[in-house]
């Protein structure tokens, strides 16, 4: 597939929403021990909207790069590395604390549930992003492509059936 701009963005909201959230939630639900956790889960749900913002964001970049490549096609092993390439971005950001949305340990203050500047944050994250990946790109390889069958012939974007 020859993904348009219009079909990245489509296709990375509609795995945002169907795949990501859910799995988020679940995710949280698990780590606050079985029960609702308001103060758990909108860390980690605004650590994978901050990741799929910069997706957003660098589509254009990608859409770019896919035209220097001779076939002109974006193949799953960059969208594999380039998904990691966000995280990584996201995480060290968040660490530093320039993402004003990200909670971070600040001095004199009660520390937050979850401190992305912590070092546990870097396994619980990664933890995070490995659960809500492999479903997603396990979508992006199957089941998009059997539910929206032409998705693929018209460059990612969703349309009509």
């Amino acid at each position: 597939m020859i993904p348009t701009l219009a079909g990245r963005l489509q296709t990375r909201l509609l795995l945002f929403i169907f795949v990501g959230i859910p799995v988020t939630l679940a995710f949280v639900f698990i780590l606050a021990g079985w029960k609702w956790d308001y103060d758990i889960a909108m860390p980690f749900l605004l650590f994978l909207a901050t990741i799929t913002g910069l997706g957003l964001l660098l589509d254009p970049v990608y859409i770019f790069l896919q035209t220097t490549r001779w076939d002109r096609d974006w193949p799953f092993a960059y969208q594999f590395f380039f998904s990691w390439v966000e995280f990584g971005v996201v995480f060290a950001l968040a660490r530093t604390g320039l993402i004003p949305w990200l909670p971070v340990a600040v001095e004199g203050q009660q520390p937050p549930l979850v401190d992305f500047s912590s070092n546990a944050a870097i396994g619980l994250a990664t933890l995070h992003f490995t659960l809500v990946f492999i479903p997603t790109f396990l979508a992006l390889l199957g089941p998009l492509q059997t539910i929206f069958v032409r998705w693929r012939f018209k460059g990612g974007q969703l349309g009509k059936l």
